[in-house]
């Protein structure tokens, strides 16, 4: 049988976000081989050998380039879909079916589990696989290092100044003028939420990379990003597959929100996730709690010890451990 991972050539106006790769090191560490790659966003191309692939992670900027081609064996797990392309997606009988025919389906976040259970698919949550990367890449070396990994990436006019210029004019984001306010003028500021000592000794580090980076430059980075998380003494971050690298990590992470107030936005892949991940918010505790349905683990940032930053919460171990169990199950399972 061979195997097969995800690459990730979608790109943002030439930036590419490293944390679909570190998505896929999760996979990665499960699989005997890696014996050729997969676009994540073209999965219905006809040149693809017979392979098991495990479907973790984000999906997708082509909807209409499903349903995946059929020699292509699934583990559905960790599933994201992003609420438009689930709209089109499953709006094709086809597409259900096939969702159905390989269920039940692992999902990540509890919008994408009612959005599939909605349409008839049985489905679970899961969680995501990051949090099992302790199997590959956990470290007994402990730093003094502090990183600042994409931290209120949302206001960060960094990431005008880093977009490909050609790209910017061949695909004006018109959909994104409104929030382009928010980099020239942002809401939030970084030392709104962490003093201003801290972010001094602090190292940045970005999570959008070059996309003229080919598929082993993009992997070793994201390797290379596990390697420094894993021996951190903090992460302070806005990204999701930051932060739960760094529960899988052992790493204490706090993760920055600058404030929900409903499902829009990145809303939808909070749910299920936020819940076992330190957040560091001025939201008030209650807003905060009641958005999500229940006690979340909040810090706001004049609780925070920065000598001694707080533990993060284990509730997320036995998620992490079916996880593992499922993955090394569709591994060692008989070919069909």
């Amino acid at each position: 049988m061979k195997y097969a991972l995800f690459e990730h050539k979608q790109n943002n106006l030439g930036l590419v976000n490293i944390g679909d790769h570190i998505q896929s090191c999760a996979a990665e560490q499960f699989l005997p081989s890696v014996d050729f790659y997969v676009e994540r966003d073209a999965l219905n191309r006809k040149e693809y050998d017979k392979a098991k692939i495990i479907m973790n992670g984000w999906f997708t900027d082509a909807p209409h380039n499903w349903p995946p081609n059929p020699n292509l064996i699934p583990l559905f797990i960790s599933f994201h879909m992003q609420p438009r392309s689930a709209e089109i997606i499953l709006s094709k009988k086809e597409n259900v079916d096939y969702l159905k025919s390989h269920a039940p389906i692992g999902c990540r976040d509890y919008k994408t589990l009612e959005i599939l259970q909605s349409h008839g698919i049985e489905s679970y949550f899961s969680f995501c696989l990051t949090t099992t990367l302790d199997e590959k890449y956990k470290s007994k070396t402990q730093t003094d290092k502090i990183y600042l990994v994409d931290p209120l990436y949302n206001y960060d006019i960094g990431m005008i100044k880093r977009v490909n210029f050609f790209d910017l004019i061949k695909k004006f984001p018109f959909k994104k003028l409104g929030k382009i306010k928010d980099y020239v003028k942002p809401k939030a500021k970084l030392d709104e939420f962490v003093p201003d000592e801290i972010i001094q000794k602090a190292s940045v580090i970005k999570h959008y990379v070059s996309a003229e980076n080919d598929n082993a430059a993009l992997y070793k980075e994201a390797k290379d990003l596990l390697g420094k998380y894993a021996e951190a003494k903090l992460v302070i971050t806005s990204r999701i597959h930051c932060a739960l690298p760094c529960l899988a990590l052992g790493t204490p992470v706090l993760f920055v929100m600058e404030g929900l107030v409903d499902e829009k936005l990145h809303m939808s892949r909070f749910r299920g996730i936020l819940d076992h991940i330190n957040v560091l918010t001025k939201q008030p505790k209650e807003e905060f709690n009641k958005l999500f349905g229940k006690e979340m683990n909040i810090f706001h940032p004049n609780e925070i010890d920065w000598d001694n930053p707080p533990k993060n919460p284990e509730s997320f171990r036995d998620l992490s451990n079916r996880l593992k169990e499922r993955c090394k199950e569709f591994i060692s399972k008989a070919n069909d």
